[in-house]
């Protein structure tokens, strides 16, 4: 494999999701990538550098994506320091916006202040106008110098936040919350694979997959769900695939990847079915129009979690990744990342 170090500073959202987001995306894409450093909230890996302008494309808990310049122990951060300064004097770069961070409740300012001094010394210019950024990620063990390639900001995510689409529904996730859900099913840019949400409501994951570049196709057995994803999707540009079905008959033949925020029977009220009756739908009509070794994600209160596994248990789906998230109250949910066998 030929490849580079690449970092990636994650969101603190969520312990689990955003390092398995990274590695659903190079799976998606056909990139090979080696994980060589994993701390909280940073991801070392040796990759194909194509990586990074596909998590710029996609990532939703992504922070930062750059360069290692350097990787070490802590304290042989005065020689990284150096080495990374000499680096970006071989690229023609003289001064940088120096940015800080350091994981597990380092001393902030004074290991701080010993950072910027060694970078002074070593003659690299720190302003804020720079137009190259230089990461400086500190643990209590290890410390990352780093090339910025670019930020992904949760701001970036606003113009598609739920309350601001023509059409919102009381339930609707958030677009970073939505894309990491497409991201997590393996659908693919690359290949142009068939992203399908059978509970697609009024369209949050549509129109994540749609941002991306993807293939996709929706469907919801409320009328007013599909009218509402219509709308948005015509709002912001994007192809209106929504049918109005039910996810126990789905609408298509073949799909390449599933994603979806089935109703969890309390904002969200299943229609004429139990929650633990939808579940098993979900399961069951899944596994006849999705492609093997293509992958299903779906969210479902962790109060369901003995059931959700037998049932996966009956099917010709392999468990790969369960993540529990806190909700709001008493509801906490798993999302559950399975493989069609």
């Amino acid at each position: 494999m030929s490849g580079k170090l690449i970092y990636v500073y994650l969101s603190g959202a969520h312990r689990t999701l955003p390092g398995a987001e990274v590695a659903a995306i190079a799976e998606a894409e056909g990139i090979d990538a080696r994980v060589v450093l994993e701390l909280d909230q940073l991801l070392v890996l040796y990759a194909d550098p194509e990586l990074t302008e596909f998590l710029r494309l996609r990532s939703a808990y992504s922070r930062r994506v750059g360069r290692v310049l350097w990787l070490g122990r802590l304290e042989d951060v005065r020689d990284g320091v150096a080495e990374a300064v000499e680096k970006l004097r071989q690229l023609g770069v003289e001064s940088a916006r120096v940015e800080y961070r350091h994981l597990g409740g380092m001393e902030k300012e004074r290991v701080y202040e010993s950072i910027m001094g060694f970078l002074r010394e070593s003659g690299l210019k720190p302003s804020r106008e720079a137009e190259t950024s230089l990461d400086v990620i500190l643990s209590r063990e290890v410390a990352v110098v780093g090339l910025r390639d670019y930020e992904i900001r949760l701001k970036d995510f606003f113009g598609r936040w739920a309350h601001r689409r023509p059409v919102y529904m009381p339930g609707s996730l958030n677009p970073d919350v939505s894309r990491l859900f497409v991201n997590l099913s393996r659908a693919s840019v690359r290949r142009g694979t068939v992203f399908y949400d059978p509970f697609c409501g009024v369209g949050g994951f549509l129109l994540e997959a749609c941002s991306m570049g993807l293939r996709y196709v929706g469907s919801d057995i409320s009328e007013r769900s599909v009218e509402g994803a219509l709308r948005n999707l015509e709002d912001y540009g994007c192809p209106p695939d929504v049918l109005l079905a039910d996810a126990c008959r789905m609408p298509v033949h073949r799909v390449d990847a599933i994603g979806t925020d089935m109703p969890y029977g309390r904002q969200s009220k299943p229609l004429g079915a139990g929650v633990g009756d939808l579940v098993r739908c979900l399961l069951e009509n899944s596994e006849s129009v999705l492609r093997r070794g293509s992958y299903l994600v779906f969210a479902q209160s962790s109060e369901l979690e003995e059931h959700v596994n037998r049932v996966v248990s009956e099917l010709d789906f392999e468990l790969v990744e369960v993540h529990r998230s806190w909700v709001h109250g008493s509801l906490t949910r798993n999302i559950y990342v399975l493989r069609r066998r």
